[in-house]
Parts: C-alpha cells; sequence; structure tokens
C-alpha cells in the first residue's frame, strides 16, 4: 500500500490529494501487508560530495519518497522515475462499495532518475555490509543516499518535476516486492497522486475515484508542410 503526505494524512486509494502549494511532497511506498504511516523526515544525507553536488535537482516539487518493508532483513535495490507527456482513460471499474479504479495508459516514457544499490566486488553486497544499510526509510528526489549510485543520468542532477506532465515512481526492494505511484503536477504547481499498479504496455490501474481533471492528451507532433519549392515541383 502507498501513502502521499502534504502536511495531512490521507487514506490510500480514496482520492487524489490536490496541494495548494507544491513547495514539497512525500510519497510513501509500503510492503504489500503493510500501511505507510505519516512522519516528517528530514532529507536524507547523500552518498558521497562529489555524487551529491552533482545531484541536487533543480528548483521544483520536492518529493521526500519513504519507503517500509513487510519482510525481514528486505531492502531497497532500484528506484526509479519514468515521466510521461500524457495520460488517457482506457477503462474504469468498480473498487469497493463506493470507489472507482481506472485503467489509464500513459504516453511518451522517458526515464528519469533512477538509483541502484551498490554491488560488492564478489558479493550482492560490499565486504562489512548489512542488509539494514540498504533498509533506507526515506529518499530525497535528486539526492543519492548512502550505499547507492545513481544510474540515471549519467553525470548531473535530474531534471525538476515539470507540470502538465506524470511520473510514475517505482521502488523494487530485494525480496522482488515492487511498488508504484502515479503522479500528475498541475499547471499550477499542485499534485495529484494515486496508488498505481502495472498492466499492459504503458497502462497502469490507478486506484480510486480518478480525478476528472487527471488525463491530458499528450502533444502531437505537427504535421509536415511542404516548403514553396517542394511544392513548385521541378
Amino acid at each position: 500500500m502507498k501513502r502521499w503526505n502534504f502536511g495531512e494524512e490521507r487514506r490510500i486509494g480514496r482520492r487524489p490529494l490536490l496541494a495548494l502549494a507544491a513547495l514539497a511532497f512525500t510519497i510513501g511506498f509500503a510492503g504489500c501487508s503493510l500501511h505507510a504511516k505519516s512522519s516528517a523526515l528530514e532529507p536524507t544525507a547523500s552518498s558521497t560530495p562529489d555524487q551529491s553536488a552533482e545531484s541536487t535537482p533543480l528548483p521544483g516539487p520536492e518529493a521526500k519518497i519513504q519507503i517500509s518493508y513487510s519482510q525481514a532483513n528486505d531492502y531497497l535495490n532500484t528506484l526509479s522515475m519514468t515521466k510521461y507527456s500524457g495520460a488517457t482513460v482506457l477503462e474504469t471499474v468498480p473498487a469497493g462499495s463506493n470507489d472507482v479504479a481506472s485503467v489509464v495508459r500513459f504516453d511518451g516514457g522517458e526515464p528519469t532518475w533512477q538509483i541502484n544499490i551498490e554491488p560488492g566486488m564478489f558479493t550482492e553486497m560490499p565486504f562489512g555490509a548489512t542488509p539494514k544499510n540498504y533498509a533506507v526509510s526515506e529518499v530525497k528526489y535528486g539526492e543519492v543516499p548512502p550505499h547507492f549510485v545513481q544510474i540515471i543520468p549519467d553525470l548531473g542532477p535530474p531534471e525538476p518535476l515539470e507540470a502538465g506532465h506524470f511520473y510514475i515512481f517505482s521502488v523494487t526492494r530485494k525480496s522482488g516486492s515492487v511498488s508504484y505511484d502515479a503522479v500528475k503536477v498541475n499547471v499550477d504547481g499542485s499534485l495529484q497522486a494515486y496508488e498505481a499498479d502495472p498492466r499492459a504496455g504503458s497502462s497502469f490501474h490507478l486506484c480510486c475515484n480518478l480525478s476528472s481533471d487527471f488525463t491530458v492528451a499528450a502533444p502531437s507532433a505537427a504535421p509536415d508542410v511542404p516548403s514553396p519549392s517542394d511544392a513548385s515541383g521541378p
């Protein structure tokens, strides 16, 4: 289960949360059998001076991704974010007695940030490390926590969250448990977030009660207009 916190608690899968001022937001990723608990944590320290200096994101909404674990000795393996330009509702289905879930296809799909566990030379963990070293409870967008390395982008900070676009955040734990959240950044900087589960292609099952203004058609490419010389012919 997952929880978003913009200074107040929200029941998972009940309604989108609209922030009046998108100064910061928190994404909660919990294990399958747990609900994430509300907390206000300080930004997580970066891994190394050279990487942290290059990984500070540009001004924009600040993401603090909170992670919890339902299995003993489980820990974070990969955290990634993918950006989409549009979203279309394919179908709606009942979700409980009063809720409605939606299957949404996202258009585009551009990986914007990914961090992976730092591997050891001969084992999956460096010498002396334990699962506790990797069981981070919070990751700040753009800052690489200790014992992890940034994979995307190759150099420099990830781009800031962009208004009018959609983002799928995914957390993969060593146990194989994966959690997703779908986020829309509105033109005024406010945010909408929903619990998400992948379907075919770039489609996700979003719960619940999708806002009517959540979907946005992806911008279409401008048609090719022949130049005057092409139109005149030989």
